[in-house]
């Protein structure tokens, strides 16, 4: 096997040992270190595509260890994180805890359905499980360093659950997102992905780590609002 070959696996490996290691922490309590991995495996989880791709080593091999990967870092490492910090700020709360459950689950059934899917090439259907994940941890983040009325909202057992259920719905959900891997570089094909990186960059900015959650708030209504102009076109 020639090494270009091995690249992307060994970046894809990295991904899950980061994940691995973000749910480690997690239940040991240590969520701001569980959430940094968690976006260090979102970084390999883009360089091992883009490395397959560059270096003409796409594979079935490679797309499956990725899922696997991803069920991981994207699945049960946010599901750990969310669970233990709910149980760290509502102790009284076990049964509730676990519906945070539902995320890992419907991440699974999220990526199976992606595996199988040939039309979400050049966009989504359903939530992205690396957008779930970086929701989950932003507001996590956020809410573990923070005691403001907004992190008691977020993580009071109503809000909890709700959001572990909408979340969840999204993923498997046929609801058309857009794609941010560009095919081309002509301004008119690209602007919808330019506005959200810039929204996301200025939400950041004013948000900090907060602001990756609400990124993806913004790229869900990019989305609607895309695939509503699309369809008035039409």
């Amino acid at each position: 096997m020639k090494i270009r070959q091995v690249i992307p696996s060994a970046i894809t490996a990295l991904n899950l040992i980061s994940g691995s290691l973000a749910i480690i922490f997690a239940f040991k309590g240590d969520i701001e270190i569980a959430c940094l991995l968690v976006i260090l495996s979102s970084i390999f989880d883009f360089f091992d595509g883009f490395a397959a791709r560059v270096l003409k080593a796409v594979s079935e091999f490679g797309k499956q260890l990725d899922s696997l990967a991803d069920l991981i870092s994207f699945g049960f490492a946010p599901t750990a994180i969310f669970y233990k910090l709910f149980l760290i700020k509502n102790n009284s709360e076990t049964f509730l805890a676990f519906s945070a459950l539902l995320l890992v689950v419907f991440a699974a059934l999220r990526l199976a359905k992606f595996n199988i899917d040939s039309e979400q090439k050049h966009e989504f259907k359903g939530l992205p499980t690396p957008a779930m994940a970086l929701f989950i941890i932003s507001i996590s983040y956020f809410s573990f360093n923070n005691n403001s009325p907004i992190s008691e909202f977020l993580l009071s057992p109503y809000s909890f659950v709700a959001i572990n259920i909408v979340l969840s719905l999204l993923m498997v959900s046929n609801i058309k997102l857009m794609s941010l891997k560009l095919k081309t570089f002509k301004l008119k094909e690209v602007a919808w992905q330019l506005a959200l990186v810039l929204g996301g960059v200025i939400l950041l900015i004013i948000f900090n780590f907060l602001g990756i959650g609400l990124a993806i708030i913004l790229y869900l209504a990019l989305s609607f609002l895309k695939q509503i102009l699309t369809i008035k076109k039409q």
